[in-house]
């Protein structure tokens, strides 16, 4: 499933911008269109880990968002003379969208409990990026000769392989991290993790703001993401920008997933050992280096070098930030709400960085775009850094 997720998303939302530019639509429509996914995701994030723990259907609610996201993905190819029926549409991919981390997390959690966690979120996200790679891969073989628009043919076709490999997940298996009568894990078997929590699920949200860590993780995540959600598109446009073309673009994904594969197999075995600020930081330090060199050159050769601190900055966010929150509300309720919440920051980012990108391509250009989203990037890693506990433990 994470596959077959990381396929659809690879191929739509990378290769956006450059799709609408090529149907004559301006940097601040362009702008304006891509925000609309970020405003979709913003509005439904919070809400879709609540869903997750009111439902407790996650198989159900992934696969109808998984073909939801194939269907809006898939009509935008036919629907850019229509700006307004576009942007609606790409409305429908962000709602979508916002539930894929809660619930892909969920399931994981649901399958093996704490204890494997990490482990499991690491091959999870593995197998993410390899769905990405391989959108790329199809990318750069069918768009030399279909053009930009055959990036959305692979999304329907992903979509609905994407939920139907949700069958092969037996619902028998999804026993964990569940609220239990004390005694009823040893009938279930040993090493679940059990939660005697009171709370109603209100209360566990009021309580998320009282705690220091949890208000430092959502913002100091929340200005990763402002900095680092559109320069990926930015690169795509500033790379056709200079090479005039778009045989280079697919590149942009291609080098950035295949750095994000070990990055997450390592992140998810060393973060727990070595502390999770501590690895986490290296995404916060790379982030405005990467823009800064953005800033300084126009050789497309070093701007495609660049994807490889892309690619460690979101392999090591990937599977750090459930592992945070994992640790947050371990033993506790609200570890798909907290999910939820901790999304938001990838929402506010999609919202508020193809907002600035917008104005500031198309008033002062491409290099000091990159120069503010370093600025943005460096604020973040000195927030995390400096204020983020170094024992969560002391902060459930």
């Amino acid at each position: 499933m994470n596959f077959f997720l990381g396929e659809i998303v690879g191929v739509g939302v990378p290769f956006l911008n450059a799709f609408l530019k090529n149907h004559h639509w301006s940097f601040q429509e362009v702008g304006i269109a891509t925000s609309m996914i970020g405003f979709g995701t913003l509005l439904f994030q919070g809400f879709s880990g609540v869903f997750a723990d009111l439902l407790r259907e996650p198989r159900l609610l992934m696969g109808a968002m998984i073909l939801l996201y194939g269907v809006c993905f898939s009509l935008v190819s036919v629907s850019t003379p229509h700006h307004t029926l576009t942007d609606s549409l790409l409305f429908g991919v962000g709602m979508a969208s916002s539930f894929f981390a809660p619930l892909s997390a969920s399931l994981a959690f649901s399958l093996v409990g704490h204890r494997s966690f990490a482990q499991v979120m690491g091959q999870t996200q593995m197998w993410n990026h390899a769905g990405f790679l391989v959108s790329a891969l199809i990318a750069m073989g069918i768009i030399p000769f279909l053009g930009l628009g055959s990036v959305f043919i692979p999304i329907a076709l992903g979509a609905c392989l994407g939920a139907v490999s949700l069958v092969l997940i037996r619902k028998s298996d999804l026993i964990y991290h569940l609220v239990r009568e004390p005694g009823e894990e040893k009938t279930l078997g040993e090493n679940l993790d059990t939660i005697r929590d009171e709370r109603t699920l209100s209360q566990v949200f009021i309580d998320f703001f009282k705690n220091p860590a949890i208000r430092i993780l959502l913002l100091s995540t929340t200005l990763f993401q402002i900095s680092n959600a559109p320069v990926m598109p930015l690169l795509l446009l500033y790379l056709r920008f200079l090479d005039g073309g778009n045989g280079k673009l697919a590149w942009v994904v291609l080098i950035a997933q295949a750095t994000m594969i070990p990055v997450a197999w390592a992140s998810a075995r060393y973060s727990p050992r070595w502390g999770h600020k501590l690895v986490f930081s290296v995404a916060f330090i790379v982030m405005p280096i990467r823009s800064l060199i953005c800033a300084a050159t126009t050789n497309t050769g070093i701007l495609l070098a660049t994807q490889v601190l892309d690619g460690l900055a979101g392999g090591i966010y990937g599977v750090v930030v459930a592992l945070i929150v994992g640790d947050l509300t371990r033993g506790k309720k609200g570890f798909n709400m907290l999910m939820g919440l901790s999304q938001i920051a990838m929402a506010l980012g999609a919202v508020i960085g193809p907002m600035i990108q917008g104005i500031t391509v198309g008033g002062v250009g491409f290099r000091f775009t990159f120069l503010v989203f370093a600025g943005v990037a460096s604020l973040a890693g000195i927030i995390y850094f400096h204020f983020m506990p170094d024992d969560l433990s002391k902060h459930r």
